[in-house]
C-alpha cells in the first residue's frame, strides 16, 4: 500500500513539472500521440483515460492534436475550479451515449424525460 501511494506521488510530481515546462510539455504531448498510434497498429488496448482522449481526438484535425494534449496538460495542472451540479452530469451522459451519438448505450438509464399526456 505505501508503495502505490510512494507512486502516486511521484506520477503527480512528475506530472506537474511536466505541465510547467515548456518542451517537455510538447515531447510528452507527442509520445503520446505516437503511444496511441502505435498501439493501433498493434492492435494492443488502451487504458481507459486514453482510450476517452482517443475518442475525443479523433474530432481534431490530426495537425493539431498535439497542441490539443498540450493544452490540456496546462489547465489540468491548474486548481480545479468548482464544476456546477449540471455541467457534471452533462459530462457524465456525453460518456454514457453510443459512439455514433445517437441514444444511450444499453443497460444505462435512459434519464428524466418527462412524457407529455394529452
Amino acid at each position: 500500500m505505501a508503495r502505490k501511494r510512494g507512486q502516486h506521488r511521484f506520477q503527480q510530481a512528475f506530472m506537474k513539472l511536466v505541465a510547467r515546462v515548456p518542451w517537455m510539455r510538447r515531447k510528452y504531448s507527442r509520445w503520446i500521440l505516437r503511444y496511441m498510434e502505435k498501439s493501433r497498429e498493434k492492435g494492443r488496448a488502451l487504458p481507459a483515460e486514453l482510450q476517452r482522449l482517443e475518442r475525443q481526438l479523433t474530432r481534431i484535425p490530426p495537425g493539431k492534436r498535439a497542441e490539443v494534449i498540450e493544452t490540456a496538460l496546462v489547465t489540468g495542472n491548474q486548481p480545479e475550479t468548482a464544476q456546477s451540479r449540471a455541467v457534471r452530469r452533462a459530462m457524465s451522459r456525453q460518456q454514457r451515449q453510443k459512439s455514433t451519438g445517437r441514444g444511450q448505450r444499453p443497460g444505462t438509464m435512459g434519464g428524466s424525460r418527462v412524457i407529455e399526456r394529452r
